[in-house]
Order: C-alpha cells, then sequence, then structure tokens
C-alpha cells in the first residue's frame, strides 16, 4: 500500500512539473541571439536587447555597434504569441524610446513567418536610447489595441 501512494505521488510530481516545463519561451526567434549580425559578430561595441510581452503579443528592440561602423543599428520585431487566429488586415504599430527615437508603420498581418513581424532597423549615427530606459509599443490589429512597455534586457 505504501508503495502504491508513493509511486502515485511521484508519479503526479512528474506531470506536474512537465505541464510546468512545456511553457515556451514568448521571445523565440526574436532575441538578439537570432540576429545573424549580433550573434556572429566577434566586433560588438554594445548591444542593448529592451523585451516585454503581452498576452497576445512579445516585442524585443536591438541596439547594437560594430566596433569598426561609425553608426548603430536598432531593430525591432514582434511576435504574436495570441490564442487566437489574427484576421487578415492592417496591423499598425508605432514605438518611442526615451532619447533613441521613434517610429511608426503599417503591416499587413499576412506579412509574418511563423507569427515574427521584422519591423524594419535603421542605421544611423544619432542618439541611441539609454540602456536603462524603457521602449513603449503600441499595437492596433483586428480591432484591438495592446500597449508593451520593453525593459532592459539581463546582459550575460
Amino acid at each position: 500500500m505504501k508503495l502504491k501512494r508513493t509511486l502515485f505521488v511521484f508519479l503526479f510530481c512528474i506531470a506536474l512539473l512537465s505541464g510546468c516545463a512545456g511553457k515556451d519561451n514568448p521571445y523565440k526567434g526574436i532575441e538578439k541571439k537570432d540576429i545573424a549580425q549580433v550573434n556572429s559578430a566577434s566586433n560588438l561595441e554594445f548591444v542593448n536587447e529592451y523585451r516585454g510581452y503581452n498576452d497576445n503579443w512579445a516585442a524585443v528592440y536591438i541596439v547594437f555597434k560594430l566596433k569598426d561602423n561609425a553608426n548603430h543599428t536598432a531593430k525591432l520585431q514582434i511576435k504574436y504569441i495570441g490564442e487566437e487566429a489574427i484576421k487578415p488586415g492592417e496591423l499598425k504599430y508605432s514605438f518611442n524610446t526615451l532619447g533613441g527615437g521613434d517610429g511608426n508603420g503599417v503591416l499587413r498581418t499576412t506579412d509574418s513567418v511563423d507569427g515574427i513581424f521584422n519591423l524594419g532597423s535603421t542605421e544611423s549615427n544619432g542618439s541611441v536610447a539609454s540602456p536603462n530606459s524603457i521602449v513603449k509599443v503600441q499595437l492596433q490589429w483586428n480591432g484591438k489595441t495592446d500597449t508593451i512597455d520593453l525593459h532592459p534586457a539581463e546582459t550575460k
């Protein structure tokens, strides 16, 4: 009897833990390690990564500079992580940073690869968003509006 109870508790714990381990990384596919220019560069001067997500979207804003380039590059990507399917239509976006610029645009909701939207990248020798600032992203889609605050990611 004791063996059955121990086995039941053990199996219950395994099932519980495997359910928790099944949660996906919302940033999978849009992290700095997924950007070839950053991942393969041996001459990075700096990389600032800002991340945030809500029930529907994950977003990553990355600013990096190579040592042999006078300019820095900023890149914004979003990923749809919601439960409902996205209906065909427009996806309007805007973002702003503290000291590093802002932008906006319109895409088709069908312009994604695996739910990932590349909102473009810019190269500039102008000001860069503060490494400790928050990047605000606003998305309008399917008659809904989502705002996401992107916070500085931990650097390793």
